[in-house]
């Protein structure tokens, strides 16, 4: 069960009817909270007070968190400084990606590939792409 963040709401019918009406056209995210008909009503009042940006907003805590993460998920794409000499990953990067990847350090080369990976890509270029539309709409959530 899902814990209204929002104060509780006093509504009509009629609000309610339009509440419903503005959900339809609303992301998945926001269809997921609206799980009750008050948390339907609380977000729908608090988007036309705020705007609609207003409910995508990220708390600060989320967002830190989030940080910590990433630093941690980046430490672990670090490879060992033994283990493969600097020309050997240079060539590596070449041989495997196209020309524009060659300034990219390891650790982005290496988030590439498990993109591919795990997305089930067909190219390199695919999971880039993905990882800068990815990254592009976090950036606008905090900006």
């Amino acid at each position: 069960m899902a814990i209204n963040p929002l104060p509780p709401q006093a509504y009509t019918k009629e609000t309610l009817q339009k509440a419903y009406s503005w959900l339809l056209n609303q992301n998945p995210s926001i269809k997921e909270m609206a799980s009750t008909q008050e948390m339907l009503v609380s977000l729908y009042l608090k988007a036309q007070r705020n705007g609609e940006a207003s409910l995508e907003a990220p708390s600060i805590q989320n967002f830190k968190q989030e940080l910590k993460s990433l630093a941690t998920m980046m430490g672990d794409f670090t490879p060992p400084t033994a283990s493969l000499p600097s020309p050997a990953v240079t060539a590596k990067a070449t041989s495997v990606m196209p020309s524009t990847f060659n300034e990219l350090d390891t650790a982005s080369l290496t988030a590439i590939s498990e993109v591919k990976t795990v997305l089930n890509l067909g190219s390199d270029t695919e999971a880039l792409r993905a990882l800068i539309a990815l990254g592009h709409k976090q950036f606008r959530k905090i900006n």
